[in-house]
């Protein structure tokens, strides 16, 4: 479609590897989670961990980690509010099914939102949240996860399933999502905006990272923004299978990595008239589309100091692909038009380097994954409910069930493979490895972890010898250190401290800077004024043609 060449971040190819490091830290305080209590089985978990306190309030340790047991159900009668810093894991045998947080009916029979509520950060490890009770109904209108505040909250290796509204929301400002290895699956909702993977109905967000995640048979949105601004996004080596509408809903991108990714059949419904006329899709009334972006307004652009010509959005070696019979579909009537890859104002965007010469958009093909049969079953039920939709008829909610197993508790393992047969794509991506999560392909997973790890020791190939960053001095330090860099170019610059999620700790330099030799010292104070803690830092230095991440380590 378009060619150029735009370096990419190194940032976003280490952000992985910093959840690693952080993830694989021994836990120096873990307690047991039981499943029922002297109270019953029913909202034993919530009491338990809200209820770890001393007598007068506190948390007895606000580092603590609570595990649950797998092979466990923790039946759930409403929502839980956490208002402390939290990490609810479980161990990495996957012998055994994950715990599973699931609702229980209340007396009148009705099924209870159970979603988790987080106002500080939190880690969620090897969970099962699942939108089903035990009778076999959903809540009519739930989620398992809620972000508020300017918490941080990261998945690893956790499952939804089941949920009518979406998986994951976001009500706060300043908040952060990370998940990694990730699987959302059977959120397929009759209604025209269920059943989303994420949506923000917040503010301003620091950080969306989704890495090698799967979300299967969804409905809505995968990735929704809305009409807010985000500091960063990356959504990379993610497999898509089947949703309704656009998967992005997300014009207002200033810096974003969106790449290596699948997505099979999206869009799927289609989009009438009087729908593109209403916006539903399109704020503007545009074409639907797999992605697409706009000019982000003015008074946003002034509050977070970002122009036009500084946006960076790679979205590059992705795979996109429209079964045949959803096409035939489309064609057949008159008043439906198909969705496109890209829309002709994200085409111009992208097109043109002069005002936007750090968008991306090289290496997108149109291709069948080739996906495993026993899979493929459901693009007959999408078909049915696209027909249903456009031309009257019962919408109905479909799962994937193959082995037509009791809904509650969950089956394990998990009945679907995301393998694919299309050998080009399986070297397809910005390394030469598969598109889609890597989690279907172990060996070529452990292939991509080396390459993060690789990464940081690397001695910046490809960049612009000219340009140097030094380490710092003195390293490690307290309080303070110098970083000292060389420029040969007049440019835009920026110098930024990450702490190990990859979150953005203080910006050094950030403008315009004319050739010649620098020195910068960092006093250990965050963008708010705060001293930080100790812990190992990353400080990157960026410009149009040049960008290192080196390490320094923070003593107190």
């Amino acid at each position: 479609m378009m060619s150029k060449k735009v370096v990419v971040t190194v940032f976003s190819m280490f952000l992985f590897l910093l959840q690693v490091q952080v993830f694989a830290q021994t836990p120096a305080d873990t307690v047991d989670v039981p499943s029922t209590d002297n109270q019953g089985y029913v909202g034993a978990l919530s009491r338990f961990i809200l209820g770890d306190t001393t007598a007068t309030g506190e948390r007895n340790n606000i580092n603590r980690v609570y595990r649950l047991k797998r092979g466990e159900v923790y039946l759930q009668d409403g929502k839980t509010y956490f208002d402390f810093p939290v990490k609810i894991i479980a161990d990495d045998d996957e012998s055994t099914r994950p715990p599973v947080i699931a609702p229980y009916p209340l007396e009148d029979g009705s099924i209870p939102r159970i979603t988790f509520y987080f106002y500080k950060d939190a880690l969620l490890k090897n969970i099962y949240f699942y939108g089903i009770a035990p009778n076999g109904q959903r809540a009519t209108w739930d989620r398992a996860i809620i972000i508020a505040d300017s918490a941080k909250v990261t998945l690893d290796h956790c499952i939804t399933a089941g949920f009518r509204a979406a998986g994951i929301a976001n009500i706060g400002e300043n908040s952060s999502l990370f998940a990694k290895d990730c699987i959302w699956r059977n959120i397929f909702d009759s209604r025209e905006f269920g059943g989303q993977f994420f949506f923000n109905y917040g503010s301003y967000m620091d950080t969306i990272s989704v890495v090698n995640c799967t979300v299967f048979f969804g409905s809505s949105y995968f990735l929704c923004n809305a009409r807010e601004y985000a500091n960063y996004v990356r959504f990379e080596h993610n497999t898509l299978f089947i949703n309704k509408i656009n998967p992005f809903y997300t014009p207002y991108l200033s810096n974003a990595d969106i790449k290596n990714n699948i997505f099979f059949a999206p869009a799927s419904a289609g989009e009438t008239p009087s729908e593109r006329e209403g916006g539903w899709y399109d704020w503007d009334n545009q074409r639907e589309s797999v992605f697409s972006i706009d000019t982000i307004p003015s008074d946003m652009a002034t509050q977070h100091g970002i122009t036009e010509a500084e946006r960076r959005i790679v979205f590059s070696h992705n795979a996109y692909f429209f079964p045949q019979k959803l096409k035939d579909y489309w064609d057949s009537i008159d008043t439906l038009y198909a969705p496109v890859f890209m829309n002709d104002r994200t085409t111009a965007m992208f097109n043109d380097d002069t005002n936007y010469p750090y968008l991306d958009a090289d290496n997108n093909i149109e291709a069948d994954p080739g996906f495993d049969a026993s899979i493929m079953t459901l693009v007959d039920s999408l078909y049915d409910y696209v027909k249903a939709l456009r031309e009257g008829g019962e919408l109905r909610i479909y799962f994937y069930n193959p082995n037509h197993q009791p809904l509650f508790p969950p089956e394990w393992p998990l009945p679907e493979t995301l393998t694919y047969s299309n050998q080009s794509l399986l070297t397809a991506s910005s390394e030469g490895l598969p598109l889609g999560d890597l989690n279907w392909y172990p060996d070529k997973k452990a292939e991509w972890e080396k390459l993060q790890t690789a990464i940081e020791h690397q001695d910046n190939s490809g960049v612009v010898k000219e340009f140097t960053l030094e380490q710092n001095y003195p390293n490690p330090f307290n309080p303070s250190t110098t970083i000292k860099f060389t420029l040969h170019k007049s440019g835009m610059i920026k110098l930024v401290v990450y702490d190990m999620l990859g979150r953005e700790v203080k910006t050094l330099v950030n403008g315009k800077k004319t050739a010649g030799e620098y020195q910068v010292t960092w006093d250990g104070m965050d963008n708010s004024g705060k001293k930080v803690a100790s812990g190992l830092y990353y400080y990157r230095l960026e410009s149009k043609n040049f960008r290192q991440t080196r390490k320094m380590l923070m003593l107190k």
